[in-house]
């Protein structure tokens, strides 16, 4: 809470955060209200108004995060048990709360959960990683909230995701784009991809389960192989350990490895999520 309150994470995010260890909606309250500055602020009014008259669905995510095993980084494991234990987990999750699944600062709702992707669309376009024509993979695709949005600005999106549930999901929820098909992976790398066939490879908050699953340098050299010349990963979130300065070293490594140039190095650019930002460019 106090994070917030100080404007270095979202009311969405210290919320999420709150609810992850264990508080009620009626205990974050009480908490919000002890430490009420004078004149309140902004950042006080905005957590205050994301727990006014959501008790209950408020209650409701505590109760579903327990039942689904709680904290997204203390899953995994080395090698494939590691994955499919993330893939269960992700299969329970989206029976409860698909949105919450996927971005647990939504708090479950669809409104904040478009506009964090919004707003990750709009740093891809900024950053000139997403171009018009573009094939697009992906990567950890969830119900396919991002292939969604980036299908009307790209020639083609797959989606890639190890929970068979998510991929169901996405694909009821999707059926009609065009240029957008979901489909399973077994999450321990990118071989079966063709070489050279996308411009841009996208992992939004899934790289963090491949670190966790060993299997991360896997997946870049995976993606530099499956990038046309000039190409690009972007990895939106490298991994939950909390080290910036090891994310950046082993960006640094995967990129020197595979034969990248790394633009970008842990930035955060987003105000509603908390992510950091890397991302690697294949030579044109």
């Amino acid at each position: 809470m106090g994070s917030c309150l100080a404007g270095r994470i979202s009311a969405e995010v210290a919320l999420a955060r709150l609810l992850l260890g264990g508080k009620t909606a009626a205990g974050i309250r009480a908490e919000l209200d002890a430490r009420r500055p004078e004149p309140p602020g902004p950042r006080w009014g905005a957590m205050r108004r994301l727990l006014d008259g959501h008790d209950a669905a408020l209650d409701r995510l505590a109760a579903e995060i327990a039942e689904t095993g709680g904290d997204h980084s203390a899953l995994g494991g080395p090698g494939a048990g590691g994955v499919a234990r993330i893939a269960a987990f992700f299969d329970r999750a989206v029976s409860h709360s698909p949105e919450a699944a996927v971005a647990l600062y939504s708090l479950g709702d669809p409104g904040i959960l478009a506009a964090a992707t919004a707003e990750a669309v709009r740093w891809l376009e900024g950053a000139d990683l997403l171009r018009p024509g573009a094939d697009v993979l992906d990567l950890g695709c969830g119900f396919g909230r991002v292939a969604a949005a980036l299908s009307p600005r790209c020639r083609s999106v797959l989606g890639l995701d190890v929970s068979a549930g998510m991929v169901a999901e996405a694909r009821r929820r999707h059926a009609g784009l065009p240029n957008a098909r979901f489909e399973t992976t077994p999450g321990l790398d990118l071989s079966a991809l063709p070489a050279g066939v996308f411009d841009l490879v996208l992992a939004v908050d899934s790289f963090p389960y491949l670190v966790q699953a060993g299997v991360a340098d896997a997946h870049v050299a995976g993606a530099a192989r499956a990038l046309r010349a000039g190409g690009a990963l972007a990895a939106l979130n490298l991994s939950y350990r909390g080290d910036p300065d090891r994310d950046r070293a082993d960006a640094a490594r995967w990129a020197e490895a595979h034969g990248m140039a790394l633009e970008v190095a842990g930035a955060t650019p987003f105000a509603l999520w908390d992510g950091a930002v890397f991302a690697f460019r294949r030579a044109p």
